[in-house]
């Protein structure tokens, strides 16, 4: 059985993507489950919906973030993102047709590429907000000091 949840390893400090993260996961494994099943038909089709609807508002809710932070690396992130919507297009486009164990490998490849998005590109919109936060409180810290100097 896949294991369809977050631990503090893939958290980024961001309470909304750290929630939208786990809404996803969370869909996967309703998927996941409907597959093992072998169930198909509206139910499934509306998870995978659902699953692809809300897979693109987090990722348009992460861009605006990094570019907000003007992340330097953020086409290359946005472009993974493209990649994922494509891949997740795919399975929708061919899970009623194809036999379940197909479709079970499609979806854990698409957890393992979504956790591991999160715990390699994720973590770098993470690691470059906390360097800014660090410049920001410094440079708070210098003029405070300067405009105080005691």
């Amino acid at each position: 059985m896949e294991n369809f949840s977050l631990n503090g390893v893939y958290e980024v400090g961001n309470e909304l993507l750290d929630a939208q993260h786990k809404v996803i996961l969370n869909y996967m494994a309703k998927v996941y489950t409907y597959l093992l099943a072998d169930k198909k038909g509206d139910d499934l089709f509306g998870l995978t919906s659902r699953l692809d609807t809300y897979c693109k508002l987090h990722f348009l809710d992460e861009e605006k973030i990094m570019e907000e932070m003007e992340l330097p690396e953020i086409q290359e992130h946005k472009a993974q993102h493209a990649l994922f919507v494509t891949h997740l297009e795919n399975f929708m486009g061919r899970y009623e047709e194809s036999d379940s164990v197909k479709n079970i490998d499609e979806l854990v490849f698409l957890k393992g590429w979504f956790m591991e998005h999160i715990e390699v590109f994720d973590k770098r919109y993470a690691e470059f907000r906390k360097r800014l936060d660090k410049m920001v409180h410094e440079s708070i810290q210098q003029a405070a000091h300067k405009n105080n100097p005691t």
